[in-house]
């Protein structure tokens, strides 16, 4: 009977996969392709990756769906907290653990897991259901900011795809965690990302993609979420830490609700170029000084920055702590919520807690904005006559 069930550690491939893991796989997955040959036959498969470390010396290229790839653990260390400890001698452990791929590229490419179909979506179909679960992906070494650090990518799929799932996974040292272009239905929940550069980037355009439950804990010069041309993304119950940056450019009915934001630099969340009627409810904002310097934001851009048209913005809770000295421009009040464009956008019952003069923004393109609770008359900073106010007393 033909398996549809593989373990890395059991296959026969022609290297081990302690030595290569990278090209074991692409090896199963020829495996798989070679009993799979009709259109009514290709069920997919599982491959499992056992607890160990394993080095990955050849990319992987997935070229077929309902692919499942699974370990037994996130396996998450700080590498940086490594690194930056001058004896570690006595620590218990000095690797990630569980699952752990550690990234080594000798075939001079970028992405650890390439996922890619030639060919035209609607002549060779997109590419379904594919699953990476429960390992980690290492890359190795890397300095902060991690852009562009090593260059490695963790997860890159370039084809068009329908419900992917990303679950479980931790991601270290990478320039990029997981890159998915043309994404329907994708979900990314339970991973635990950090000390990488970007996170989550949906480059292209998607749709209803869902981002929940994730630790995301990225530098200061790449984005822990990064959508262009989306369509109804929910980000929601996420811990968002260090550098804390959502970005939407084009993006269209999108939530972020109930998550926990905590940032070092101003751009928490961006909604530009359009974006409109989304929703940005029930979050908590935490601004604060501390790791790492960055000229890419100043204070006058908002913590939320919002260039679209009825988007609504409710029931947040800003707190803000940083001391003078750490403001950018010097001496400048800094910017909570900036409206920079756009119709009809609406802020409530918003809650802000700060240390400093801070400022709720209406630039001068902002048309018919209504204010409710969401700021004090002395924090609200209106460069049009284009709004309505009802003031926090």
């Amino acid at each position: 009977m033909v398996t549809t069930v593989y373990d890395v550690t059991t296959f026969n491939g022609s290297v081990s996969p302690y030595t290569d893991i990278g090209k074991v796989i692409n090896e199963i997955i020829a495996d798989i392709k070679s009993n799979q040959t009709t259109q009514d036959t290709r069920p997919g498969a599982v491959i499992y990756i056992p607890p160990g470390h394993y080095d990955l010396l050849t990319r992987v290229v997935i070229d077929i769906s309902f692919l499942t790839i699974k370990g037994s653990g996130h396996g998450f260390l700080s590498r940086a907290i490594h690194d930056d400890t001058s004896d570690t001698s006595n620590w218990f452990e000095v690797q990630p653990g569980s699952s752990h791929i550690r990234v080594k590229h000798t075939d001079g490419t970028d992405e650890a897991f390439l996922v890619r179909r030639s060919g035209a979506p609607a002549e060779v179909g997109r590419l379904n259901g594919i699953v990476f679960q429960d390992f980690c992906i290492d890359g190795v070494a890397s300095t902060k900011p991690y852009v562009e650090g090593n260059h490695k990518i963790g997860i890159s799929v370039q084809s068009d795809n329908d419900s992917f799932r990303f679950e479980g996974m931790g991601f270290v040292y990478l320039t990029q965690a997981m890159v998915v272009k043309g994404a329907d239905a994708c979900s990314f929940t339970n991973n635990f990302v950090a000390e990488c550069g970007t996170s989550i980037s949906l480059p292209g355009a998607s749709q209803v993609a869902k981002i929940t439950n994730n630790y995301l804990i990225s530098a200061w010069a790449g984005y822990s979420v990064f959508a262009e041309n989306a369509e109804g993304i929910l980000i929601s119950g996420n811990t968002i830490l260090w550098a804390c940056n959502i970005t939407l450019i084009n993006s269209n009915r999108c939530t972020v609700s109930a998550n926990k934001l905590l940032s070092n630099f101003p751009s928490m969340i961006a909604l530009t170029n359009g974006s409109s009627e989304n929703l940005i409810s029930g979050n908590h904002f935490r601004r604060v000084y501390g790791d790492g310097t960055s000229t890419r934001f100043d204070d006058l851009f908002g913590l939320v920055h919002i260039n679209g048209d009825d988007n609504s913005v409710t029931a947040n809770q800003f707190s803000f702590s940083v001391p003078a000295a750490g403001i950018s421009p010097a001496g400048a009040d800094p910017t909570l919520i900036l409206v920079a464009g756009g119709a009809r956008n609406y802020l409530a019952t918003n809650k802000i807690k700060a240390n400093l003069g801070v400022k709720v923004v209406l630039d001068s393109s902002s048309t018919d904005t209504k204010i409710l609770y969401s700021a004090a008359e002395s924090q609200l900073r209106a460069h049009t006559n284009d709004y309505k106010l009802v003031a926090t007393p």
